[in-house]
């Protein structure tokens, strides 16, 4: 179950389940049915990013010390927190008054949701693990693979249509397909096929590669500068009343431009401001909650689409809350988010069409685009199992011809 435990401040999730919801039975040609799980080792973050003030207690932002990072940083820190006000700039000024807004949300409100993870056993007391190895090798040629999108004609809209998953192998590589699943894999400047479908969707997520000094100086990562957010064409591909949810860094200008430009300028009005709050395999934040450069949380900005003055508000919207938290112990793989699609559930109506954009993997009954579009759905990221009983394998007979024929016309197409 994906989400473990909700009430009035927000919700507790296991994005690692959510995944393995929708490969609960994946078809292969080779194989005939098997299940998948994501691997768990993903998510087996045990100790504190960094250290933090005072014990253990998960509320207070404490936690051990991890190796890796060192005491002096640390030291450094706490030098920094005494730093007068009066030597702060605006941006440093912005921050602070941002994170007073919340800080206390996040104090009370974890506390219940994270209690009921230790009650039901998804958090535990302290462990002893190794830390999370990097990914094998052959994720970098997942990677080359994405960097093709961008220079290559965008291939047309990839579709699992099926009732169940399946696997599928593009340029070599074998993914796993979520059922019902759609996909656009292309990058910014080649959209075409998603807005010429002519498609409204009544929810649209957006985790935008945001523009910042370390990225730029690693050269690791793309990003996108602000102006270019705006071209997306958000208001063509929104229904009435279409819900946008944007992954915003904590970074003022990022949350202002998102506020004052981004969101008028796309004729969305902004309705709420949700945290995702970041804990260990323990219960404890993952940074401590006053560090002054990194955050256990990240900030979901949640607008409705303003559509024309004739349009009329459709009557099953449900008015979404201000101020939730979403409390999981993160991914330990790079801008890997979890899933808002069980959460965002009661706010949207039922059968709504949903698009993830800039998204690094796929979702059952979503349209997902971006140019790591399946970068999570990658063998190596998953174990398999064979069906328990050929009870399990069983499907419609219909449905199965129709899974070995696109299996085969898959096969003659890698030829």
């Amino acid at each position: 179950m994906a989400v473990l435990f909700a009430n009035d401040r927000g919700w507790l999730l296991d994005s690692c389940s959510l995944i393995n919801e929708g490969l609960e039975r994946c078809f292969s040609v080779k194989k005939g049915f098997f299940r998948c799980r994501f691997s768990k080792r993903y998510y087996s973050l045990s100790r504190p990013r960094v250290a933090g003030r005072g014990g253990s207690d998960a509320l207070s932002g404490g936690g051990l010390l991890n190796t890796e990072a060192p005491e002096r940083d640390h030291l450094q820190a706490r030098k920094k927190r005494k730093r007068k006000r009066s030597d702060l700039n605006q941006g440093e000024l912005d921050a602070e008054a941002f994170h007073e807004k919340f800080r206390l949300l996040v104090l009370e409100g974890s506390q219940p949701l994270i209690q009921a993870g230790h009650h039901c056993g998804y958090l535990t007391e302290a462990l002893h693990t190794e830390p999370t190895k990097q990914p094998p090798g052959h994720v970098c040629q997942l990677a080359a693979l994405c960097d093709m999108a961008k220079q290559l004609l965008p291939v047309e809209d990839a579709e699992n249509s099926y009732s169940s998953a399946r696997e599928v192998t593009l340029m070599g590589e074998i993914y796993f397909l979520p059922p019902r699943s759609r996909f656009l894999l292309s990058d910014f400047t080649r959209l075409e096929p998603l807005v010429n479908s002519g498609e409204k969707f009544d929810l649209i997520v957006l985790d935008p590669p945001w523009e910042n000094k370390s990225v730029k100086r690693s050269k690791r990562y793309g990003f996108l500068p602000s102006s270019q957010l705006k071209q997306l064409p958000v208001p063509v591909m929104s229904a009435a009343g279409c819900v946008v949810v944007t992954w915003v860094t904590n970074r003022p200008r990022h949350l202002r431009f998102v506020r004052e430009e981004l969101y008028p300028y796309w004729g969305v009005k902004l309705i709420a401001e949700w945290l995702w709050v970041k804990v260990t395999q323990t219960g404890e934040f993952v940074f401590p909650l006053d560090s002054p450069h990194k955050k256990p949380y990240e900030v979901l900005f949640l607008g409705r689409f303003c559509a024309n003055s004739d349009s009329t508000t459709r009557p099953e919207e449900c008015e979404i809350p201000d101020q939730r938290l979403i409390i999981s112990i993160p991914s330990a793989l790079h801008s890997q988010k979890p899933s808002l699609s069980a959460v965002l559930r009661p706010y949207i109506r039922h059968n709504a069409k949903c698009l993830e954009m800039f998204a690094r993997s796929l979702q059952p009954d979503w349209t997902s685009w971006g140019n790591e579009v399946i970068k999570f759905q990658h063998n190596s990221y998953f174990t398999t199992e064979s069906m328990d009983s050929e009870r399990d394998a069983l499907t419609d007979s219909s449905d199965t011809n129709q899974q070995v024929d696109a299996g085969t016309a898959d096969t003659a197409a890698q030829q």
